[in-house]
């Protein structure tokens, strides 16, 4: 039984996405809203696009499937009615078997990976890999928090931050309340201000590239997938940290682009969130920037609708079997939708009413 989850495609975009958290949470504070809502609605209008045309082409490739298939049995046996049509087009498998499967022409960037190459494995995560995330974990969201107390201190020391800063209860636990004394030495505030943001982007740049090369040589990945895996990853992360948006609206869709399977692109988009949700939600808890009140309702909400969505893809991958353009469909409706709430907020921007 063939796994919903591309390993590979995980372990390329993590440490990259994790970037792009990173920054997006650094640039929170200095961008405008109109910019970020502008810049959200047009990425998921042209992700709406692509997604509804790659589902149109796998609709085209499964009528096509059927239309060969009545044609073996119109020569020589009766024509099959519409129950039958559709009971067979449903029994194609939802995951095609990798001897068998073509690569259609948006999967061109995907050739070697998906190209029916029996060479690749897509391995789960080793312990290796679950300790290599782990870290990148702890230093992105450390680097961050510790990077917004840093200034926020440095700032109170100046006189023209928050009076307290320096006294933060994360910051007095972890470091036993010397932050302001070390903010009174220009070099040590110096060495603490490049450390908090040069360590995790190099730890996640150094492995973003062992892991693209890992993908192009062991995988088989072109140079050219990988880097459109992990420049779409920057993008992500940057949208998840700067709007709280970005996850699985642009994940899913993109692998679907790029030629995965729906099933697929469903299970290592939600796999991906995971390591981008942590990671901005960390940061901004700890900097005091999350209304616990509303995270708590819309989180219940979130996770009930969350569990819903899975079990409809698994709904749909059993009794529409071989309609892989139902879980796109699905897919593209749900970005489709961000699209419109996108569009709202900018036309409310507009006439001043926020």
């Amino acid at each position: 039984e063939k796994s919903v989850i591309d390993f590979d495609a995980c372990r390329v975009v993590v440490p990259m996405a994790l970037v792009g958290t990173f920054l997006g949470v650094l640039m929170n504070f200095h961008v405008e809203a109109h910019v970020i809502v502008v810049v959200l609605t047009l990425l998921l209008c042209f992700m709406t696009f692509m997604v509804c045309k790659t589902a149109w082409t796998q609709r085209c490739e499964e009528e096509r499937a059927l239309d060969a298939k009545r044609a073996d049995l119109g020569s020589g046996g009766p024509l099959l009615d519409d129950n039958e049509e559709e009971e067979d087009a449903e029994s194609l498998p939802l995951l095609p078997p990798q001897a068998d499967y073509e690569p259609l022409p948006c999967e061109a960037l995907h050739v070697g990976v998906r190209g029916g190459l029996n060479k690749v494995q897509h391995v789960a995560f080793s312990n290796g890999d679950m300790f290599l995330a782990g870290f990148l974990i702890i230093v992105v969201v450390l680097g961050g928090i510790l990077r917004f107390h840093i200034h926020a201190c440095k700032a109170e020391k100046e006189g023209s931050g928050r009076v307290g800063s320096c006294r933060h209860p994360f910051v007095v636990t972890l470091f036993a309340g010397r932050m302001e004394f070390w903010m009174d030495d220009e070099f040590m505030a110096w060495i603490m201000q490049h450390l908090v943001t040069t360590l995790p982007l190099w730890s996640c740049l150094l492995l973003a590239m062992y892991y693209g090369h890992y993908a192009h040589k062991v995988s088989q990945w072109k140079v050219q997938t990988v880097a459109a895996y992990q420049l779409c990853a920057v993008a992500t992360g940057l949208l998840a940290g700067l709007v709280g948006v970005g996850g699985g609206l642009i994940f899913a869709p993109f692998f679907l682009i790029m030629g995965l399977d729906p099933a697929v692109a469903v299970g290592t988009s939600s796999t991906c969130v995971l390591f981008t949700s942590s990671s901005t939600t960390m940061q901004y808890l700890f900097t005091d920037r999350i209304m616990m009140s509303l995270a708590l309702v819309y989180g219940i909400v979130t996770l009930a609708a969350s569990y819903a969505g899975t079990s409809l893809v698994h709904v749909i991958q059993d009794k529409f079997k071989g309609r892989r353009s139902y879980i796109t469909l699905v897919v593209a409706t749900g970005v489709a939708l961000s699209a419109l709430l996108s569009l709202a907020k900018f036309v409310r921007l507009l006439r001043g009413e926020e």
